[in-house]
């Protein structure tokens, strides 16, 4: 990775860490207040979720009118990153009552059980990865 890329990753990464404890708060309650742009806070999500897509398609093409290959390697980490996060996500709103409750529709799993089973697949991944580096 050059310089300017990891200055871009750095950058990027430090946004969403100012960004998070705020995002944190957002409920499905508060998605149609407007922000100082006048825009709802769902208006806004969405237009940055779409500029990304967006905007990863035209970096896609800028690698490939350079003959860089699209990575595959990339893309599994990227999917992995974002599965993880919205995974996490999920649970997040839920206290420690609601996550002991098995229910039917989770085929009767708890999602405390379910967080356990990535857990431990989450392992098993490192394990593998940290033997065969």
């Amino acid at each position: 990775m050059g310089q300017k890329s990891e200055n871009y990753k750095k950058s990027l990464g430090e946004f969403y860490d100012q960004s998070s404890p705020y995002a944190n708060n957002i409920t499905d309650e508060t998605l149609n207040i407007k922000l100082s742009n006048n825009e709802s806070i769902r208006n806004t999500l969405q237009t940055l979720i779409n500029e990304y897509h967006g905007t990863r398609e035209q970096l896609l093409w800028t690698k490939w009118g350079q003959g860089i290959p699209r990575s595959e390697s990339r893309t599994l980490i990227a999917d992995l990153s974002a599965a993880r996060s919205e995974f996490i996500t999920y649970f997040l709103d839920m206290d420690d009552n609601q996550l002991v409750q098995n229910v039917a529709p989770a085929e009767n799993e708890s999602a405390e059980s379910l967080i356990k089973r990535m857990i431990e697949l989450e392992k098993k991944l490192l394990s593998l990865l940290k033997t065969n580096a």
